[in-house]
């Protein structure tokens, strides 16, 4: 029965695009930083014996925070101070990389970025990238998909579950109702025990619905004031979470 079970469920992966773990080449090819470097970079400070116990797991709005390791001159970290005041407490790792979909963020951790440390917490904020590549209901799945393998990974972990922020990347101001949808099922779902789900995009919106320029100059990536306002959203659905 549970053989069955885990094989149906492996099927139902590989039938969506979004679940497929796959090495991000994007970035390294378009000259923006060089992937599998970074990868090799946190694996090389986990064997370092740090006393890492909160990762913060997503894309380019992740990775372009702060923390370590460091950014590189193309991500030189849109708010380091908000960063370490929001998380230091927590001693974090930064698992953000720029122009990551789901299923790059299933390979890493499938690549050893979650092994050698014992997580109290996890920050998840995925799903932004994948919207120009697969159905609302494909992201929904690949972001539900990374949740399952961080929890494989880290059972004692508490994990917070974040909506897509905002956005209208290249003025497409149909992005809000992509991003719209896939919130609500990611807000519908019935999470499973030490995981809980947030929006912290509200902040970022007009009256009109649209993201605010003042907060993201490319209407896809906070700006420093930006990040600011983001921190402020999530900060009080993490203390709660970490009780503390």
């Amino acid at each position: 029965m549970i053989a069955t079970a885990l094989a149906a469920l492996m099927f139902g992966m590989q039938e969506n695009p979004a679940c497929v773990p796959v090495e991000n080449e994007a970035p390294t090819k378009a000259g923006s930083y060089d992937w599998m470097a970074r990868h090799h970079e946190i694996l090389d400070l986990i064997k370092t014996g740090q006393n890492f116990e909160f990762a913060l797991i997503g894309d380019s709005i992740t990775h372009g925070w702060g923390g370590v390791p460091k950014p590189g001159k193309d991500w030189a970290g849109g708010d380091p101070e908000g960063y370490d005041k929001l998380f230091g407490p927590y001693h974090p790792i930064n698992l953000g990389f720029g122009w990551d979909q789901t299923g790059h963020v299933l390979w890493r951790i499938q690549h050893g970025e979650l092994d050698g440390i014992t997580l109290k917490g996890a920050m998840l904020a995925i799903g932004t990238n994948n919207l120009g590549w697969h159905t609302n209901e494909q992201v929904y799945g690949g972001i539900v998909a990374v949740v399952d393998a961080i929890r494989a990974e880290q059972p004692k972990a508490k994990i917070l579950v974040l909506g897509i922020l905002p956005r209208a990347y290249g003025g497409n101001k149909d992005d809000m109702a992509r991003v719209s949808a896939v919130n609500k099922m990611l807000a519908d779902k019935k999470w499973g025990k030490d995981i809980r789900y947030a929006d912290t995009g509200a902040g970022f919106l007009d009256e009109s619905g649209q993201p605010k320029k003042a907060l993201m100059d490319d209407f896809l990536h906070p700006n420093h004031v930006g990040y600011e306002v983001w921190g402020k959203a999530i900060e009080p659905v993490l203390r709660d979470m970490m009780g503390r």
